[in-house]
């Protein structure tokens, strides 16, 4: 079994600022390595949930590690715009594996998508509120009257944020923009107040000093980023699935024991990228592996009552037509039979 995350750590309540990134602890009780077991592979695709950052050398990682190869697969890692294309593409069968938010994937259930989350490697909530230091701004439910910067899709999202700090939806000012720029067009711009946006992006938001401000202190916890399939393929091909699920859970573990050598496997696919900047991506996904729902569950397993969370709120804030039962949109199987998942534990 490879590195666990320590339970403690993850108890904890967190407090984070951009320059102030924590990294959660591992220690090994396993091998890093793969096994090399050698033979015909088979190949398969996988799509991450934004564009090339160090919240992916998880991935890269176990694909250097032999991790894929131990389950006799030969993985294709390719990026995209957003969980939105993601999903689209993994539905289409472009891929056959991509990692989106939670929150989208459960939208696209909503609209009959035969998609599912086989896991969540990210199961706290890296999302919620930006805010510039010098704003005197400490809580989300400051943000009332502000101007916050968000994503098309992630509006209902900041509704059901705020609603938990008792705020109504009319209470802020919405600003969209296109997720490939809405870093900087918050950095960039005095016009807003704050950004709604994933943790990760802290390391590349420094040319404007802020404080996050994380919904899940607020009660507002939907899973974090899922790996998801379609339905046909985790009934077709459960020991694929089964094989792929489990090298990218190891990926992750090894990652967090690990951290430069994630960063060294990623920058030997992607040198482009910037070093520092990949690394503080990296490290600001580490406090995100497990949520409470999660504790002492093995690591990846979907925790029902973040997903039954998340589909209330969309149901409140966007219109989800159907059932809000949390297996709706996720499959526990693979952590479940004659050989269950079981690379840690929360």
């Amino acid at each position: 079994m490879d590195a666990v995350i320590p339970r403690r750590t993850l108890r904890s309540a967190v407090t984070l600022t951009v320059g102030t990134l924590l990294l959660v602890g591992a220690s090994a009780c396993g091998s890093d390595s793969g096994s090399g077991k050698g033979g015909k592979l088979t190949s398969v695709s996988y799509r991450g949930p934004f564009v090339t950052s160090g919240g992916d050398a998880p991935i890269y990682y176990a694909d250097k590690l032999g991790y894929f190869a131990d389950e006799g697969l030969k993985v294709t890692i390719r990026d995209s715009k957003g969980s939105g294309q993601t999903i689209t593409d993994v539905n289409s069968g472009g891929s056959d594996y991509g990692m989106a938010a939670a929150v989208n994937l459960v939208l696209a259930v909503g609209q009959g998508q035969p998609i599912t989350s086989v896991a969540t490697p990210l199961g706290l909530s890296s999302f919620g509120f930006f805010v510039p230091k010098d704003s005197g701004i400490t809580s989300i439910k400051q943000l009332a009257g502000k101007k916050v910067l968000v994503t098309a899709s992630a509006q209902p999202n900041v509704f059901a944020a705020i609603a938990a700090e008792g705020l109504d939806k009319s209470a802020v000012h919405l600003v969209v923009s296109d997720p490939t720029t809405l870093g900087a067009a918050y950095t960039g711009s005095k016009g807003v107040d704050a950004v709604y946006t994933t943790q990760f992006l802290a390391a590349t938001l420094t040319k404007r000093p802020s404080t996050f401000l994380p919904q899940s202190q607020a009660g507002y916890n939907p899973p974090d980023y899922a790996l998801l399939v379609k339905k046909n393929l985790l009934s077709s091909s459960p020991d694929q699935v089964h094989g792929f699920v489990r090298a990218v859970l190891r990926g992750y573990q090894a990652a967090a024991k690990n951290p430069q050598a994630a960063i060294d496997a990623l920058l030997a696919k992607h040198p482009e990228l910037n070093p520092a900047q990949a690394m503080g991506t990296l490290k600001a996904t580490l406090p995100f592996y497990c949520s409470p729902g999660q504790l002492d569950q093995p690591f990846g397993m979907n925790a029902n009552r973040d997903w039954v969370i998340t589909a209330n709120a969309m149901k409140t804030y966007a219109g989800l037509p159907g059932a809000t039962n949390g297996s709706r949109f996720y499959s526990n199987d693979l952590f479940s039979g004659k050989d269950p998942l079981s690379v840690a534990t929360c």
